[in-house]
């Protein structure tokens, strides 16, 4: 029986919460009730606790979602900062979604902070104690209008002095004069929302909300929003309850870039590159692009000068992340390796963990949802949102986005939407439609070789890394004159991975405990040069598959001497290198062990009780 179902046995809410605290004792504690729900047990004023939250709802699921829920409310999408508010006999406490308290900022009374004074008078006489959930705003105070996070400004830093002020805008209230209301329906919620708030412009104020009982009311929600330069809607099953951290608990958002067609993407070059935490420390997993200057072409067209424009990560599959690995992964240079500007790159505040030579990048279609202004970059925008469409294999490098095209885009605006037009009904109509399908990646077009033997006919390779004296373009000749067939990115046909000099791939693999074996090219060498195939063994592989691992079981002890197979000379050396390792493994143990008091106590009450 696994964790998760012991878990749930003791409580229906204990995986959540054990998984948010790792603590069994936490977990014993809080939900020793098992009448009560946890997202009834953390709402206490005072205490912050993880919002609910809205799951994305593209085309291909909202008439799915809007069959299952025909009353909706619709609010607009604010582009704020998710904040709680306690309040308490007019002592108050306000926190970030992540539980931050800014408090001190904002004031715990009506004499203190920037922001809690504004709220004088704002609460019924009957309201002794609530939570309330929502999104601080900035107010602009000459213009009368909300500002976005695309602006210059942080809501969480402003002064008495600024031209904008902290602006709660309430959805929800969650807890009210000592009751727990998060397990009342949302309709219900709002009902009392309604009840307890003196609204004051620019200070604080209840969310706009209309109920749409057809799909067409909701379109309209959204073309409206986009008119307003809104971020975009947010529709909410009118009985879900309040869960604390739930993604999928009746609350969706939906934004125009979710949509084919509807948005502006565009084409940018790679320029340099992040790596990753983690698992990913070794491998590029992010990637800052960049625009032509559109100017000072050379005569094949390709521009002189490149500016860094925007950071992106999102988007990609791992079939393409590998294509990307494969392809920009020998140009990759650190920083102290060359000079960028020699290669016409221009850098802003910002510089990249490795850079590449243009000629030896490619062009990514990318979408976002506005462009802001920016400081970090070497062009005036850069992007919001953005994510990763596709890989422009068809698409050479001099066409990329040009900073002119990127001006004129932008306009004169400091945030400006990327939306070409407003949605229709029509299109909606994806629900009878194949998903869209990446292209898959095509490779160039291999030149023929001529054919040695078949040694390795019906076999499939995928080759990292080659030798000094045998490079990775060799070895994948060799493998097609001897009948082979070599592909770049490995899949469930491939027999292996080939791999010669260290390769960061390698370790990769071992990490994510990759569903194809790594070899040592030296195995297939002796294949080439001895005219016989022979399947590898344990001490040919650099990392083993669950598969093959279960299978060699059965052929090979644990130093990886075969069961059936007679060993050689060759094979001796490396049997008993394991049993050395083995030993030595052994010898280690028993000195630690040795050393250890408690070891030697439970060795002595077992050596008793016999």
């Amino acid at each position: 029986m696994g964790q998760d179902r012991i878990l749930k046995l003791y409580h229906p809410d204990a995986v959540d919460l054990f998984t948010v605290n790792n603590s069994l004792s936490i977990v014993c504690d809080t939900l020793s009730d098992l009448t009560a729900r946890l997202h009834e047990i953390e709402v206490s004023v005072f205490s912050p606790f993880r919002p609910m939250l809205s799951q994305r709802c593209d085309p291909l699921q909202f008439r799915k979602v809007f069959s299952k829920n025909p009353r909706l409310y619709i609010e607009n999408k604010f582009d704020g900062e998710r904040f709680q508010l306690h309040m308490e006999n007019n002592t108050f406490k306000f926190f970030s979604r992540n539980g931050f308290d800014y408090t001190s900022t904002y004031g715990s009374n009506y004499y203190t902070g920037s922001y809690t004074p504004l709220l004088k008078n704002s609460f019924k006489q009957n309201v002794r104690n609530v939570i309330l959930d929502g999104e601080m705003m900035g107010w602009n105070k000459r213009t009368n209008q909300f500002g976005s996070k695309g602006m210059d400004f942080d809501v969480k830093h402003l002064k008495p002095h600024n031209v904008y002020q902290p602006c709660f805008c309430i959805f929800d209230v969650i807890f009210l004069n000592d009751r727990v209301l998060s397990n009342q329906p949302l309709c219900d919620r709002l009902l009392l929302l309604d009840t307890i708030i003196n609204p004051i412009q620019g200070v604080i104020m209840t969310s706009h909300r209309t109920e749409a009982t057809t799909e067409q009311e909701v379109i309209d929600s959204l073309n409206r929003s986009m008119d307003r330069e809104e971020e975009g809607i947010v529709f909410k099953d009118i009985n879900s309850l309040y869960k604390s951290n739930d993604r999928n608990a009746g609350w969706w958002k939906m934004k125009l870039e979710y949509f084919e067609n509807l948005m502006s993407d565009l084409d940018v070059i790679i320029l340099g590159g992040y790596y990753g935490e983690g698992k990913g420390r070794n491998r590029v997993t992010g990637f800052l692009v960049g625009v032509s200057s559109g100017q000072n072409q050379s005569e094949d067209r390709t521009p002189t000068e490149y500016c860094s424009f925007a950071k992106i990560a999102t988007g990609l599959s791992n079939d393409e992340r590998k294509i990307l690995d494969a392809k920009l992964g020998p140009h990759w240079r650190k920083k102290s390796e060359g000079n960028p500007e020699d290669f016409g790159i221009v850098w802003g505040k910002e510089k990249p963990d490795v850079w590449i030579p243009p000629n030896d990048s490619c062009v990514l279609l990318v979408r976002a949802s506005e462009l802001v202004r920016a400081t970090d970059f070497s062009t005036r925008y850069t992007l919001r949102f953005p994510r990763i469409l596709k890989i422009r294999e068809d698409k050479p490098i001099y066409d990329c986005l040009t900073s002119t095209e990127l001006e004129e885009l932008a306009g004169t605006k400091v945030v400006q939407k990327l939306g070409k037009r407003h949605i229709e009904l029509s299109d909606l109509e994806v629900v009878e439609k194949e998903r869209k399908v990446r292209r898959k990646y095509v490779p160039n077009e291999i030149k023929p070789v001529e054919s040695k033997s078949e040694i390795l006919t019906g076999y499939e390779f995928c080759v990292l890394s080659g030798y000094e004296d045998w490079r990775k373009d060799d070895v994948e000749v060799a493998i097609r004159e001897h009948g082979g067939s070599v592909v770049l990115v490995e899949r469930n046909a491939t027999l292996c991975i080939l791999a010669g000099d260290d390769h960061p791939r390698v370790n990769i693999c071992k990490q994510q405990n990759a569903k194809c074996d790594v070899v040592k090219l030296e195995w297939l060498r002796k294949i080439v040069n001895t005219g016989k195939f022979a399947a590898y063994t344990p001490f040919d592989l650099l990392h083993t598959c669950r598969k093959t691992r279960d299978r060699f079981l059965g052929e090979y002890d644990k130093y990886g001497d075969s069961y059936t197979v007679k060993i050689t000379v060759d094979d001796v050396p490396k049997i008993m290198e394991s049993v050395k390792e083995s030993v030595i493994e052994f010898i280690y143990f028993c000195k630690t062990a040795l050393n250890d008091a408690n070891f030697r106590k439970t060795t002595l009450i077992l050596h008793s009780s016999k």
